[in-house]
């Protein structure tokens, strides 16, 4: 028998994939993330199907069991970066940050990668990292920006 708690989680999961989906569609310009993130998240994945499908388990735990694997595989889903009218900085960061907030934004260029990171009220915000064209991100940081914000350009010479 499938138990209310399993049919809550599902309706839980269901609803996180949908918000997940609807807010990478939102974002114009997304962020890189590090190849461990990926490594983590399938190594995990790998764990917890193993114990799911390797132990005698009841079907609530076997549903359990493979929506706890859907939740970890959401994290490939966690996006950052540029929507139209401003900066997402994580999946749950429903407000952003609005362009017309940010006073200035730092780029620091290390080969291919274009390191950004912004200032909003004289405080500093998280780094993100992009690889796109330069040229490309400050087309599209020039129409929607302020005229007094800034933009500082800082390239790493030594990578």
């Amino acid at each position: 028998m499938i138990d209310f708690f399993t049919v809550l989680l599902t309706i839980f999961v269901l609803l996180m994939y949908i918000y997940l989906i609807l807010v990478r569609k939102s974002i114009v310009i997304k962020s890189t993330r590090k190849k461990i993130v990926y490594v983590l998240v399938f190594g995990s994945s790998l764990v917890v199907i193993l114990l799911t499908v390797g132990m005698e388990r009841s079907l609530d735990q076997r549903i359990r069991g493979f929506l706890a694997v859907l939740l970890i595989f959401s994290f490939l889903l966690d996006t950052k970066g540029f929507s139209d009218d401003r900066l997402i900085l994580g999946p749950f960061d429903r407000k952003g940050v609005l362009y017309q907030d940010i006073e200035k934004i730092a780029l620091l260029l290390r080969g291919e990668e274009i390191r950004l990171n912004f200032f909003k009220n004289g405080r500093r915000g998280p780094m993100m990292s992009f690889s796109i064209p330069l040229e490309e991100l400050l087309a599209f940081l020039s129409d929607r920006l302020t005229e007094e914000a800034q933009i500082n350009i800082l390239v790493d010479e030594e990578n």
